[in-house]
């Protein structure tokens, strides 16, 4: 196979937990007092040396009241916040694995997140331990389905204690508070087969799997950032920090590169922009998370002339390019660039990063991070791309997962060749080693920056009593910036006349949108089609579905009628 490798190469230590790391830093070293953390949710706020002692107590304290065996699961289910980060690293530092579930999705894809990593524990934010608990029951029955025995996770509340029950969970800090002392840090011969987290992601498609990554995988990841551009990451560097810490493209940073490199994080467990734009004022960020609603508000409203935002470097922003005339105005806003990034949560989190001083085309991302390799094939991967591409991108390197959580059919459709993560990514790489994304071979959605599968909205869609068959595509939507999942349906027989039709195709809509979390709800609306389209083997062609309201008149979109 021709392989494009990263000109910088690196030495990643083997040895080197993630608790480890949390006691080093990058040089000169960072004092003990240096802040790394405030929260609008607890109002705390943690230095360096507070973020050590208070998660290796809270270790110490699980270690000796909750006694977990080495490598226990422990489901983390809580906004953003400091208590997450202490509690993600109290976890790690007892030799658990983490495993992140938004504790704002529906009680059903909580449900499926446990079926997928299987915890023994679940730390849960005290006003959704209901919905947790119903999750559990879910997750129970779905995997005795599978013939699959599992024991409900002992479940520990925190930041608010639990509505009364009579299981009494105990609650974090106060049934841990008795352990002064931290636990002694765990030494590792090799850390690149000891799981840190399991993270879900759909992959390349389907439902949410476990993406295994290691405590390699996390520190490889710190380091290619370090390595490839420090001067990104500096310790002035401020985020107010509101994509979930549940998400792989707000899990690095925060919780390991932050503490590393001195960066402060604002946590913010909700997104509002009047909030948000306050704590800018406040908090005088240098980075921005460049999703793409938040961009657009930002460059369409005034709200960079309300508040401060005098101190912004970058955005990083790993969405298509933008029009012209929406950069335009976003740049006018603030002192910031735009900083492209290219990662998955099978990378444990980046993958390419623009550097600070680059000048490269508005199209590309940037050059891969040290020590990582890429082939580019063609052909459902059966031959080499011509040099430089397009062709579907596979890596190896450091901080690539090892693999799917009790998925070996994931794990064969992922990983074609040994060693090699196939991203479903169509890119190209540049004579001067630049990555630039330019397709998807894979056929999820990504709405805001979330990945939303076409075949689970579709088995919502073929069960609902007014659809003889259905299909899920996506539409894009310049407005946002982002795609919407979007339904097509053949109504049923019994659906008769104009009105009937346009309150079945708007009940449908409702019907299911309440079944699921909201990234996931059918935003472009359902739309009756004549047929669908189908190959030689019956199987819906979702990338047809894709361009079917392209071209459609007011008439016609108000009817949500699509003719084929």
């Amino acid at each position: 196979m021709r392989t494009y490798v990263s000109p910088a190469q690196i030495d990643i230590p083997t040895t080197l937990s993630l608790t480890q790391l949390l006691h080093t830093s990058t040089t000169p070293p960072l004092p003990p007092s240096h802040l790394v953390a405030t929260d609008s949710l607890t109002h705390r706020s943690l230095t360096l040396h507070e973020l050590r002692t208070n998660a290796g107590r809270l270790a110490n304290g699980f270690s000796k009241t909750l006694k977990p065996r080495d490598q226990a699961h422990w489901a983390v289910i809580l906004p953003n916040s400091c208590d997450y980060i202490e509690i993600v690293h109290a976890v790690l530092w007892t030799g658990g694995v983490v495993c992140p579930i938004n504790h704002a999705i529906v009680a059903a894809d909580i449900a499926h997140g446990m079926t997928v990593t299987r915890p023994d524990f679940a730390v849960v934010y005290g006003p959704v331990v209901a919905k947790v608990e119903e999750a559990i029951a879910l997750a129970v029955k779905d995997l005795q389905a599978q013939g699959v025995h599992w024991s409900p996770p002992t479940i520990v509340s925190i930041v608010e204690r639990a509505a009364p029950s009579p299981l009494h969970y105990k609650h974090i800090p106060d049934d841990f508070a008795a352990f002064r002392e931290p636990l002694p840090i765990p030494l590792y011969a090799d850390t690149r087969q000891r799981l840190a987290t399991i993270h879900l992601s759909s992959g390349t498609t389907g439902k949410p799997k476990g993406v295994e990554l290691t405590h390699y995988n996390f520190v490889a990841n710190v380091k290619q950032l370090e390595a490839h551009d420090a001067a990104q990451f500096h310790r002035g560097s401020r985020i107010v920090a509101f994509t979930p810490f549940a998400h792989i493209g707000n899990t690095t940073f925060p919780l390991f590169l932050g503490p590393y490199m001195g960066i402060h994080h604002h946590a913010m467990p909700v997104f509002a922009l009047e909030p948000y734009a306050t704590l800018v004022d406040s908090v005088k960020p240098t980075i921005f998370q460049g999703v793409p609603s938040v961009v657009l508000a930002l460059a369409n409203t005034d709200i960079t002339s309300r508040f401060d935002f005098s101190r912004a470097e970058k955005i990083d922003c790993g969405g298509p390019p933008f029009k012209k005339d929406m950069l335009d105005r976003l740049l006018a806003k603030a002192p910031w660039r735009i900083n492209q990034v290219y990662g998955m949560t099978e990378a444990a989190g980046y993958v390419a990063y623009q550097r600070r001083d680059a000048i490269q085309p508005d199209t590309a991302v940037g050059p891969l991070l040290p020590n990582l390799e890429a082939v580019l094939r063609v052909n459902d991967g059966r031959d080499d791309a011509p040099e430089g591409g397009p062709g579907e991108m596979w890596l190896r390197g450091p901080n690539i997962s090892r693999g799917y959580a009790f998925n070996a059919e994931a794990n064969r459709g992922a990983f074609p060749v040994e060693g090699w993560y196939n991203t479903g990514d169509v890119c190209t790489i540049s004579s001067a080693g630049v990555v630039a994304v330019v397709g998807r071979t894979k056929e999820l959605i990504k709405y805001k920056g979330f990945q939303v599968s076409p075949a689970e909205l579709e088995a919502y869609l073929n069960s609902h009593r007014h659809v003889a068959e259905g299909g899920v595509g996506a539409v894009w939507d310049e407005s946002q910036l982002t795609e919407l999942p979007t339904g097509y349906v053949v109504l049923k027989e019994h659906v008769v006349g104009e009105k009937a039709r346009k309150a079945a195709l708007a009940e449908i809509q409702r019907d299911i949108d309440e079944k699921v979390s909201g990234y996931k709800k059918l935003r472009g609306g359902v739309w009756e089609v004549e047929r669908l389209p189908r190959n030689a083997t019956g199987k819906v062609v979702r990338g047809e579905l894709r361009g079917l309201r392209s071209g459609l008149t007011s008439l016609e979109r108000a009817d949500r009628r699509v003719k084929l």
